[in-house]
Order: C-alpha cells, then structure tokens, then sequence
C-alpha cells in the first residue's frame, strides 16, 4: 500500500526511530509498526499528524504524487482497443462495402455510410480518439510532442497514431522561455440558437484546456491538458508533480486561471475558473 511504504521511507528519510515517531504522536510503536506492515490504517487525525512530523502533504503521503514516473506519456491511450471498439461498425461497413463493389451497384452506399460513421464517432463521441496523436511525453531532458511539417486529415493522423508512426519533435527544458496554463473560460456561445451553453456540455464544444510552452525561439507550443479532468486519470494524478517537476528545471510557469491550486485543494478546475471570469 502506498500510504503503507510511504510512512516507513519519509520516516527514515527523517532518521526516526518508529519509537521516535511513536512518542511524538502519543501513540504505541506498535501501531506505527501496524502502519508500516499494511495491517491498519492511520485514523484522518493521525494522518495530519503524520504529515506535519513527516514534513509533506497530504498527497504526496496517500497518493505519492512528489514521486513522477519518467518518462510520462500525457494524455495517450494505452491501448490499440479502444480505437477498434469505437470504430468496429465503421470498420464493418467499410470492408463489406469495398467486397461488395465487384458485383453490388450499392457497394458505395456501405463505403460512404462507414466513413461518415466514423466521422461523426471521431467528432461528437465521448472519446477523444486524437489522443492517439496528439499526447505529449515528459523525459528528464525535456518534452517529446506531435508536430506535423504538412497537411494529414484527422482520421489518418489517428490512425498512424495507433500503429506508432506519429511525427513528433523535441524541445529542451532550457529551450523553454516560460510555460502558460490557459484555461478557456469565456464560455461556448453557441451556434446562434437558444440553447444555454454549460461548461463542458458537449465534447465539441469544451473549454480549450492546453499547457501553452513558449520556446526562447518564439515558437508556441500547444499542449492538451483534457486528462487532468477526469479524477481517476494518471494524470490528474501526477498533475502536481508533472509540473513541480518542470519548476525543478527552472521553466517559468504562469497559472492565472489557479489551476494547480484548484487540484491541490480538490476544487472543480472548471467552477474556480469560471469564478475568476465572473468576478467572485
């Protein structure tokens, strides 16, 4: 268990005894040993304590969120699955169309059915299929991202991005001038209808939600941060440490939309932002 291997590695990190820590939280050492091993769970009361004696947050304690796997694949499926499920029908009617075409005039009605089902599945579902492409890897020595010199139709660039053959390019840390957590709040205003817009109602419309990296060149990069929204995402998960990482590396970081705040205290990123667009 984390919380387990947590309190037994910042503890010798302390060069504590479990009796040392034992008598600064009034408690037995065997119940420090019963931590250690797994067998018991410290009660909320003690886990502040923990963190204070321990000298670290409450996240990094439960959640080892200070530790940050690298290298880190940002947004990327980890599956070639998820693609084939979404699009199996598409697939389906694709393949039987192109069969069909030697003896059934109707053979491009199949076709083109199965390219504008895979169409509107690639824009309006609940999967965003461009992650296949468009997910960012952290490394120590800086930042691999997509980049494509010339012109590739979206379904194309998702498929290559399911087989590995994407075109990425690289920057340093020390190449990066500063980095910009941009939060979209000025809100979808719709297409001319009556209909009340509401932060992230349709996948189409969503907030932009991009880390915007400008290089000492003065190129911008645009990275998607989507996944921190979803809470049992890895990463959301290593958000904070992804960028305390970046911040280690001397890189310049403006979050004027109090993003790293809003997940620290488990605040919604959309509410807090919104709040600073409407004045509270």
């Amino acid at each position: 268990m984390i919380i387990s291997s947590n309190i037994k590695k910042y503890r010798e990190l302390k060069e504590m005894t479990q009796e040392n820590l034992a008598e600064q939280m009034n408690i037995s050492r065997q119940s420090i040993s019963k931590w250690e091993r797994g067998d018991a769970l410290p009660s909320v009361e003690n886990l502040i304590r923990l963190s204070e004696l321990l000298d670290l947050s409450l996240d990094d304690l439960v959640f080892n969120q200070s530790e940050f796997p690298l290298p880190f694949d940002y947004g990327a499926f980890k599956s070639k699955w998820v693609y084939f499920g979404w699009m199996f029908m598409p697939i389906l009617f694709i393949v039987n169309g192109l069969f069909s075409l030697s003896y059934v005039d109707e053979g491009w009605y199949y076709i083109l059915g199965g390219l504008l089902m895979g169409g509107l599945i690639q824009e309006i579902a609940m999967v965003d299929l461009k992650r296949y492409y468009n997910y960012f890897t952290v490394t120590k020595t800086g930042i691999f991202y997509y980049s494509s010199k010339y012109y590739i139709p979206k379904p194309i660039k998702i498929i290559l991005g399911v087989f590995g053959s994407r075109q990425v390019e690289f920057v340093s840390y020390k190449d990066i001038e500063e980095m910009q957590i941009y939060f979209g709040n000025s809100g979808f205003q719709g297409f001319n209808t009556t209909v009340s817009y509401r932060p992230r109602q349709y996948f189409y419309n969503r907030e932009l939600f991009e880390l915007r990296v400008t290089l000492k060149d003065g190129q911008t990069v645009h990275l998607n941060l989507d996944r921190a929204f979803f809470s049992d995402s890895l990463e959301r998960r290593y958000f904070l440490a992804m960028f305390n990482y970046f911040k280690g590396q001397n890189v310049p970081l403006e979050d004027k939309y109090n993003v790293i705040n809003s997940i620290e205290k488990e605040y919604s990123i959309i509410d807090e932002a919104y709040k600073l667009k409407e004045g509270f």
